[in-house]
């Protein structure tokens, strides 16, 4: 969203100056060499939706570069790897009478359907899946998802926030078929000609430069914001904050904001992330999403990326998700391994030891927000203190956190506040 907000005030006439405090550009979509490939530290797919994603890669020239392969999901339940996400496919789920799964598919059309979400964001998840699937259909299909993602939080989730989940995926289909997409060269593709682009055009990047404060000076807008960071302290027009809203607080609270303000972005909550990243000399399965539910693995699901982008050896990535706070976070890496090995060895019995080629762990503190019951009243303002905008990935609820809305969101509100700026776009 940074880098989306970055190059559209260049667009608009402006020379940004972005502050990033990872050593690289992108958030969650950064990459790093992973045994010799450049791959995103967490996992990343396409939709046929993501429109806001298709116009940037035009304006790039990257559009040649996005493929489209048709993809299948599977579920792992009972220490048996089902083929699941087509009719066909839920309607032989033995597992459940044919009545629980008639009503799942008559969800996932209704989801399709379904245009005002906003009564959604009144009633839990949980409640309304359980309305349309029965009991036992939430408890076999649901439950643990949501269990080991938000722990604590799993009863209090925003219907609406599911719903354009369920939404999007059911939208990237093709003739029935699900369909995602990938772009060569992974993310850095397009997060390195956004950085050049934006340099190209008069802006900065500064990579590992944390910001520490904002303070508003007053409402002319010039030299409006005083900012601070290693750097010292500089004055700008404006501001615009992408960062997880958590991390807000702090910067807020070192400016010298009302607490009470401080106080509603302390109260964003989030869930961490442990994301494995393994190499294996063979797939898992013939599945790009496997959901999982056997209580040996804390892990909503494993995602093969090679079965979608088509890399050699096999790449799969597993997340665990849960809170910074819950002890199992503050296991070591290898743990984490260890544990997704063992998931990947009980999906696929023939995999051994020696198809094992190399693994990784990456760790992101605020990788999901939790977007709870009546989220909408609970969001901070857009625009708290003059001259300073605040926005993340909640910013655009109920749509869950992605790319394409990231990039649509970011570009709206750069030509936003240059409105507000007064400077109606480029000469």
């Amino acid at each position: 969203m940074g880098l989306a907000v970055a190059y559209e005030l260049c667009l608009q006439g402006c020379r940004p100056v972005l502050f990033e405090a990872d050593d690289r550009l992108g958030g969650m979509a950064a990459s790093f060499d992973f045994a010799g490939v450049l791959l995103e530290r967490y996992y990343h797919f396409h939709c046929l939706s993501d429109q806001a994603f298709f116009e940037l890669l035009d304006e790039l020239n990257l559009q040649a570069c996005l493929r489209w392969q048709e993809t299948r999901m599977g579920f792992f339940l009972d220490g048996r790897l089902y083929p699941w996400g087509s009719a066909g496919a839920v309607l032989n789920f033995r597992r459940l009478p044919l009545i629980t799964r008639i009503r799942y598919l008559l969800h996932a059309a209704r989801c399709l359907s379904l245009r005002d979400w906003k009564p959604l964001d009144r009633i839990s998840a949980s409640s309304w899946l359980k309305k349309w699937l029965g009991e036992k259909g939430y408890q076999v299909l649901w439950q643990k998802l949501f269990t080991y993602k938000f722990y604590q939080h799993s009863d209090s989730l925003s219907a609406a926030w599911i719903w354009s989940r369920i939404r999007r995926i059911g939208q990237s289909r093709r003739w029935l078929k699900e369909t995602l997409g990938y772009l060569e060269g992974g993310s850095e593709h397009w997060i390195n000609g956004l950085a050049t682009e934006i340099q190209r055009q008069g802006g900065e990047i500064r990579l590992s430069m944390p910001v520490d404060g904002l303070r508003p000076l007053g409402s002319s807008a010039l030299g409006a914001v005083e900012l601070t960071s290693r750097n010292g302290v500089e004055r700008f027009d404006a501001v615009i904050s992408t960062i997880p809203l958590p991390l807000v607080a702090p910067v807020l609270a070192n400016g010298g904001a009302d607490p009470d303000l401080v106080a509603q972005y302390t109260a964003q909550t989030s869930v961490a992330c442990a994301c494995v990243v393994i190499q294996t000399s063979k797939p898992i399965t013939g599945n790009f999403w496997t959901n999982v539910n056997d209580p040996r693995f804390a892990i909503p699901g494993i995602i093969e990326l090679s079965n979608l982008r088509p890399l050699k050896p096999h790449i799969t990535y597993v997340p665990y998700y849960m809170p910074a706070d819950h002890p199992d976070y503050a296991r070591p890496n290898g743990a984490f391994i260890n544990d997704s090995i063992n998931c990947l060895k009980a999906i696929n019995p023939q995999l051994e030891d020696a198809d094992i080629l190399a693994s990784h762990c990456s760790r992101y503190r605020y990788a999901q927000p939790v977007c709870g019951t009546n989220f909408l009243s609970q969001l901070p303002p857009l625009n708290p203190l003059p001259n300073i905008w605040i926005a993340d990935t909640t910013m655009y609820y109920p749509e869950d956190r992605g790319i394409s809305e990231s990039i649509g969101f970011g570009r709206g509100l750069a030509r936003q506040v240059n409105a507000a700026l007064g400077r109606g776009g480029p000469e």
